[in-house]
Parts: C-alpha cells; sequence; structure tokens
C-alpha cells in the first residue's frame, strides 16, 4: 500500500513539474515574440469566453461530431477488425492496404469527403470517423488474435454457434485492445472535426480558432486550444479510468 502511494504521489509531482514547466515555456515565449499573449491573458480570455457564453454552441457542434465520428469508428472498427482477425485469408489481402491508409495523413481525404457528403456536417463527422477508426481496427485485430486457437477448437467441438464464440471467446480477449483504441481514436477523432472545421465550417471550436486568428485574437485562439487540450484529456482520463475496472473485470 505504501509502495502504491508513493508511486502515485512521483506521478503527480512529474505532472505537476510538466505543467511548471509548460508555464515557464509560455511565458518565454510571450516575452520572446511580441505577438504571444502572457499566460495570464490567455487565462483572462478564456474566463470571458465561458462567462459571455459565446464558445457554447461551438463546443456542441464540435462534441456532437467527435462523438458521432467516435461511435461510427468503433462501430466500423470493431466489425472490420474481427472479420480480419478471423480469417487470415482476408487480413493477407486486405491488411496492407489499411496499414499504407493509416500511414498516410487524413486530410488529403478532405476534398473527396467534399465531394461525397458536401460542405456541412457530414463531412466533418465522416473526416472524425475516418481519423479514428484505424486505430480502434488494427487493436481489435491484435485482441483477436491473441485468443488461443485451442479455445476455439474446444467451442466449436461443444457446437457453439458462431456468435457464441465471439461472445464467449473473441470478446473478453478484445475488451482491452478496443478500449485502447479508443483511447487514441479519441485524440484523432478531435482531430479530424476540427481539421474539417478549419477549412469549412461556420461554427465549431476550429472555427473558432481560425476566426480569432484571422482577426488577431490571439489570446482567445490560444484560449480555444487549451480547452480542447484539457477537455480530450479529461475525456481520455474517463475512459482510462473505464479501461482499468475492465481489465479487474477480466483478471479473473
Amino acid at each position: 500500500m505504501g509502495r502504491l502511494w508513493g508511486e502515485k504521489k512521483l506521478v503527480w509531482t512529474f505532472k505537476f513539474l510538466v505543467l511548471a514547466l509548460a508555464f515557464l515555456l509560455f511565458l518565454g515565449l510571450s516575452r520572446a515574440f511580441p505577438f504571444f499573449p502572457h499566460p495570464f491573458k490567455v487565462l483572462q480570455a478564456a474566463g470571458e469566453l465561458f462567462a459571455g457564453g459565446d464558445v457554447y454552441p461551438h463546443l456542441w457542434v464540435t462534441l456532437y461530431e467527435t462523438a458521432v465520428g467516435l461511435a461510427i469508428s468503433v462501430v466500423l472498427g470493431v466489425w472490420i477488425g474481427s472479420v480480419l482477425g478471423v480469417s487470415r485469408t482476408l487480413a493477407e489481402i486486405f491488411e496492407p492496404m489499411i496499414l499504407a491508409a493509416y500511414a498516410v495523413p487524413k486530410i488529403i481525404f478532405l476534398p473527396l469527403l467534399l465531394m461525397i457528403f458536401g460542405v456541412g456536417l457530414n463531412c466533418k463527422i465522416a473526416n472524425a470517423a475516418l481519423h479514428a477508426i484505424f486505430p480502434i481496427l488494427l487493436n481489435t485485430v491484435v485482441g483477436i488474435r491473441e485468443v488461443n486457437a485451442i479455445h476455439v477448437k474446444l467451442a466449436r467441438s461443444m457446437n457453439a454457434t458462431r456468435g457464441q464464440i465471439f461472445r464467449k471467446v473473441y470478446f473478453p480477449s478484445m475488451v482491452l485492445p478496443v478500449f485502447a483504441g479508443m483511447r487514441i481514436g479519441l485524440g484523432f477523432c478531435f482531430l479530424g472535426a476540427l481539421l474539417a472545421e478549419l477549412f469549412e465550417a461556420k461554427t465549431g471550436l476550429g472555427y473558432l480558432v481560425t476566426d480569432f486568428y484571422n482577426s488577431g485574437q490571439i489570446a482567445r485562439m490560444l484560449a480555444v486550444i487549451l480547452f480542447v487540450f484539457l477537455l480530450t484529456m479529461s475525456i481520455n482520463a474517463g475512459l482510462k479510468a473505464v479501461e482499468n475496472r475492465l481489465s479487474r473485470w477480466r483478471a479473473p
């Protein structure tokens, strides 16, 4: 117990040091570059934004795009990853193409998405899902392949259906890798939504960043960026807590 408390204390100490270094770096940039605002001005701008309430409609739009995009990527990623994880033949055919697509910057597909979905919410959701699907898909494949083949053969020898084999044999092995993929995909999902908003939107946090930059309101722009960073960290921490609970469930 004492060792665990010591480790937690050490982690929080490092977190505090990182935050202190980030603040000092921010302060140094504000002194080195005249256009870079002081950290306290950024915090003041953040307070004004949220006190005025103008940021909330844009926040809900970005959260909606991210949530729907993540949900789509989870459904498609788990489905495709399960198929590729079970079928070695399909994996040999499609896995090289998937890995190649994963390595390509997804922003180059935005013009294609604009052609398919048009300018609007659907395009931003599609771009968010496109960014998030690959880590979920690949982690699902890893989870499926971790299953011992003997367990699958044993289930088949007992006349288990495909659905029963998936629920009782594959699913417990998939849970943790899928949640790890979701945690990684969440950041990419936010990135996809924000990138689409930067290029073709009139609402959303990405649009606010562009609008504040174009109007020279750098403190407000940095306040929005800081808020997105903190929001992503908070949601990721929530997913990590769920993952820890699932890991304890899986251990027995």
